[in-house]
């Protein structure tokens, strides 16, 4: 995290957005310290709402730590409500990520993006999908065969905490943190060997997640609050 907030603390722009990503970098930490502590409190669902906030702001701070010599203008149209998040996006879509390398399965970088997107999208608001994040899955009966109704025992109470939930949840604010160190890495990594060496270790190790197929599948439905396993492989509601 350093670096990106050595990066963003300097940059090179007119002072209406100078301080726009450095500002998104102090909320996203914020954002993610107060995620973490209502996951581990059980407020699932809560710490969702606000890992969704945090996403939006890596555009901005990407904005200013890409180098794109357009970026500057790009940043003044959404600074003067311009420019939607989802339009944000589609500008780093066409112009940066293309130069941004492979994700966590040597997918194109633009793809590794829109499936993290599709993975936190759904919770931008209160509804069916984030409310299930307040249920604790206690265990489930799958019958005695293959065609039976699989019948599941649910917790349903203030701060019920889910251990599988809140795993899922710090899995995603790992992918947070590794965006960020790729979005650094991109602009910065040809000048520091080492710390480049240390985002692919992380990357390596979040591409190995029994949480994660993206190699296999879609991956952002990983992220639907009700997952199980069986046969050896995830069911999900």
């Amino acid at each position: 995290m350093s670096k990106i907030a050595e990066a963003v603390a300097d940059l090179n722009m007119q002072p209406q957005v100078r301080s726009a990503p450095m500002l998104a970098f102090w909320f996203l930490l914020d954002g993610l310290s107060l995620a973490n502590r209502a996951n581990r409190e059980g407020m699932h669902a809560n710490a969702l709402a606000l890992t969704r906030q945090c996403y939006e702001a890596i555009g901005v701070i990407e904005l200013g730590v890409c180098g794109h010599p357009e970026a500057e203008s790009v940043l003044l149209r959404w600074d003067d409500d311009r420019l939607t998040p989802g339009k944000l996006r589609a500008w780093l879509d066409a112009n940066v990520w293309p130069n941004s390398g492979t994700g966590l399965w040597d997918e194109p970088w633009s793809d590794f993006m829109s499936q993290f997107s599709q993975a936190i999208q759904p919770y931008a608001h209160y509804g069916r999908g984030l409310a299930q994040w307040q249920l604790r899955l206690h265990r489930l009966d799958y019958g005695s065969n293959p065609e039976d109704d699989i019948k599941a025992i649910i917790e349903m109470a203030p701060r019920a905490y889910d251990a599988q939930k809140a795993t899922r949840i710090t899995l995603f604010h790992g992918l947070l943190t590794y965006v960020l160190a790729r979005i650094w890495a991109t602009r910065y990594g040809e000048q520091d060997v080492a710390m480049r060496e240390e985002i692919n270790q992380l990357g390596a190790a979040l591409g190995r997640s029994r949480y994660l197929d993206g190699h296999q599948t879609d991956w952002h439905q990983q992220f639907w609050a009700m997952l199980w396993e069986r046969g050896g492989g995830t069911v999900l509601e």
